[in-house]
């Protein structure tokens, strides 16, 4: 995507947490995973368990293509011949390679239609939903698309889940939700992985930390004080997703 394009979709990226529990806004300027407090497993953002859910069963033909190039579905064909390329590589140029293929796809602002509820006349317009890497590879879509397919992707060149995390942030500049990938590294750095090619190393002050995501588990940086609460914090925690 270029400047003005990538610009576009950062301020029209809309991701919030609400959570229904004490509120500290929180101004990291340089993202640390042990910052945020950990919610729970990934199944409290149901949005996101769907899309895990989706991943699972797109897998089989993954896999299959990984195996076999003759038997490629057309949209991992690509992705076969960039995972041979990135596996003998130094873990930087891995990332660079993976970052850099990504931000390639086009941009797609994949919300819903207007809906207007039953209990007014007032028209609802509903978020974009998270997108498996197979969806994102067939169509594009969104920044938290280009994260998750960048995570996904990742994760085949043998990088830890651990390590990675979808991390949804409020960009000061262009006053708007985004979201990128962040990597951490063997030395105690993380690595922000953008959708403007750019892999930043140190602080980046453009950024508030909201909420991360893995496959396993999600955290709140808006609160890091919950990790002091009672072990059943969670059940009075409600993650939901702003509508755009």
């Amino acid at each position: 995507m270029g400047g003005d394009d990538s610009q576009l979709a950062r301020g029209r990226c809309a991701l919030l947490i609400v959570l229904l529990t004490a509120s500290a806004a929180g101004h990291a300027k340089y993202y640390q995973f042990d910052d945020g407090a950990l919610l729970g497993t990934a199944d409290m953002l149901p949005d996101w368990a769907d899309m895990l859910s989706r991943r699972a069963a797109e897998l089989p033909d993954f896999r299959t293509c990984l195996e076999d190039e003759s038997r490629c579905d057309s949209r991992y064909l690509g992705v076969r011949h960039l995972l041979e390329k990135a596996r003998p590589l130094p873990r930087q140029q891995q990332l660079a390679l993976i970052n850099r293929y990504v931000n390639k796809r086009r941009y797609r602002d994949d919300r819903s239609a207007e809906l207007t509820t039953r209990l007014s006349d007032e028209p609802v317009k509903y978020r974009s939903r998270w997108s498996t890497p197979g969806e994102f590879l067939k169509r594009g879509g969104d920044c938290e698309d280009f994260a998750t397919t960048k995570y996904f992707l990742l994760r085949e060149l043998g990088i830890d889940s651990g390590q990675m995390r979808v991390v949804v942030t409020w960009d000061r500049r262009a006053r708007g939700y985004h979201a990128i990938l962040a990597v951490a590294q063997d030395n105690g750095e993380v690595w922000l992985l953008e959708s403007d090619n750019h892999i930043y190393k140190r602080r980046h002050q453009d950024y508030r930390y909201i909420y991360a995501v893995n496959e396993n588990a999600v955290w709140d940086h808006e609160n890091p004080a919950l990790d002091e609460a009672p072990a059943d914090r969670t059940a009075n925690t409600q993650l939901t997703e702003a509508p755009l």
